[in-house]
Formats: structure tokens, C-alpha cells, sequence
């Protein structure tokens, strides 16, 4: 059903306020106008201006003009809108949210686990790892093979080392790891 459009002329304009009223064509009682309504107008309407605008009732039982356009003055042609789903972005926002999140949290705790690569480096034919329990103090040492040997890690700032030989070891006060 097409929308039924009314005419009327702009009788009072109190451009400092946004609004004001319209004499309508068949000489009903005048309608309420306001900015809102003129959304595409390339001006601000002026007193004497012809009015087209649909007829709306609002909530408190007063007439007001709505969709309203100044008869003669081109309409402002709006921007194309992009055609972009935001229902579609919202998950890949997530998504993105999510995978800096783990980002994060796994250096956190890559960090908070070992030391840096450089750290890690060991001295040529030496494979020995002397590792100080972070529960105990104790220095322990492990030896290729051993069971804890895989996931031990070496950090130098905390006094830990690499050793060659087990007598190496052991003559600087390292013991045996249990297994």
C-alpha cells in the first residue's frame, strides 16, 4: 500500500528549537513539525515553505507530520550503504578476541615456564641438565634418557646448568634426579 501524503504550508519556524507547525491544504487544525522529520532536506525550512509529510497520531493523541519533504527543494541523496551483515562481524570480532586472548595467555605461560631460547642453549657435548627444585632448592641432574629429562628445562638465571659428565656434576654439588 503506498504511503498517502499530505500538504500544508509552514506557518511558524523556531529554527533554534527544531520545530514547528503546518497549516494543512484542507484547513484542518495545524501539525506539528519537527527537525526529525525533514531527515532529507537540503535546508532548513522557512516560514511560507509547501510541506508534503504523512500524517502520524503519536502516543499522547496529537497530530504530527512525519517523513516529511519541502516541496521544491531537492532531496539530499544519502550515502550508498555498504552492504555489511553485522550479524556476520560479530563472531569474527569474537573470534579475533578469542585467538589474541590465547595468544596471551599461552606467552604468559611459555614465559612463566621456561626461559628464552638463548637460554636454552646448551654447551657443545653437553647434555647433562642440572635443574634446582622449585618445591625443594633442591640441585638435581638429569641425564638423557631419564624420565623428567624431555621436560626439564634450563634456566642459567636461576643458577641452573648444563654439565658434561655425571663426576662433573656431582663434584659441584648436584645429586642424581630419582628418576
Amino acid at each position: 500500500m503506498k504511503p498517502i501524503f499530505q500538504k500544508g504550508q509552514l506557518t511558524t519556524w523556531k529554527d533554534d528549537r527544531g520545530f514547528g507547525f503546518i497549516k494543512p491544504a484542507q484547513g484542518s487544525k495545524e501539525i506539528f513539525l519537527h527537525i526529525s522529520a525533514l531527515k532529507r532536506a537540503s535546508r532548513r525550512p522557512k516560514v511560507g515553505d509547501t510541506i508534503l509529510y504523512q500524517l502520524t497520531t503519536q502516543a499522547n493523541g496529537k497530530l504530527s507530520a512525519s517523513n516529511a519533504s519541502i516541496e521544491g527543494v531537492l532531496a539530499q541523496t544519502l550515502p550508498k550503504k555498504q552492504n555489511v551483515n553485522k550479524h556476520r562481524l560479530l563472531p569474527k570480532f569474537i573470534g579475533i578476541g578469542v585467538m589474541f586472548m590465547i595468544v596471551i595467555l599461552s606467552q604468559e605461560f611459555n614465559r612463566s615456564r621456561s626461559p628464552s631460547l638463548i637460554k636454552l642453549v646448551t654447551k657443545p657435548g653437553c647434555q647433562i641438565k642440572g635443574n634446582i627444585s622449585i618445591d625443594s632448592g633442591a640441585k638435581v641432574y638429569h641425564v638423557p634418557g631419564a624420565e623428567d629429562y624431555e621436560s626439564t628445562v634450563i634456566d642459567p638465571a636461576r643458577g641452573e646448568r648444563w654439565f658434561c659428565t655425571e663426576s662433573e656434576a656431582l663434584a659441584n654439588g648436584w645429586r642424581k634426579a630419582p628418576r
